[in-house]
């Protein structure tokens, strides 16, 4: 597969632009996991079932997290968006131009601190909502864009056939 097309239904689609979450999204979740382990250590020990309870499932939970992280992408295309998003997913999911109807974003206080945001993109039939994405408001006027020049090129085949 070339990084510049992507060949789907015997149609090039070119990809437009790339993209991963950020891990900065959980640093709440790491802070609350980094104050439990450190409650392990201090309160229970090392040595005692609840220490090493508590121990484990952060660490489950730390990794968990980690690998969503880098193993979600999106990806803008001339055509749709594809979506792959955690560590067990192995096919990207689409979502054509002409099904989006809304493009929304979300930013908490620390998601404005950190230049971050979640992108939710509303179809007819489901919501898919894109978390820690980088400058979110460029990435909706990207796809709004490439949304625009989809209905552009459907509307001239329209009119050719």
């Amino acid at each position: 597969m070339n990084k510049e097309t992507v060949f789907t239904k015997s149609i090039e689609t070119k990809i437009i632009q790339s993209f991963k979450p950020t891990i900065r999204q959980y640093w709440l979740i790491f802070a609350i996991l980094a104050f439990s382990v450190f409650l392990a250590f201090t309160a229970f020990g090392i040595n005692t079932i609840t220490g090493l309870s508590i121990l484990s499932m952060c660490g489950f939970i730390i990794i968990y997290i980690i690998l969503s992280v880098f193993t979600t992408r999106y990806v803008i295309t001339n055509q749709g968006i594809l979506i792959r998003k955690g560590p067990f997913s192995r096919k990207f999911k689409e979502i054509n131009y002409c099904d989006i109807n809304n493009i929304s974003i979300k930013q908490g206080s620390m998601q404005k601190r950190f230049k971050i945001g979640n992108l939710t993109i509303n179809t007819g039939s489901v919501s898919r909502v894109f978390k820690g994405i980088r400058n979110p408001h460029q990435i909706k006027e990207l796809i709004n864009k490439e949304k625009a020049s989809e209905y552009e090129r459907r509307t001239l085949l329209r009119k050719i056939l």
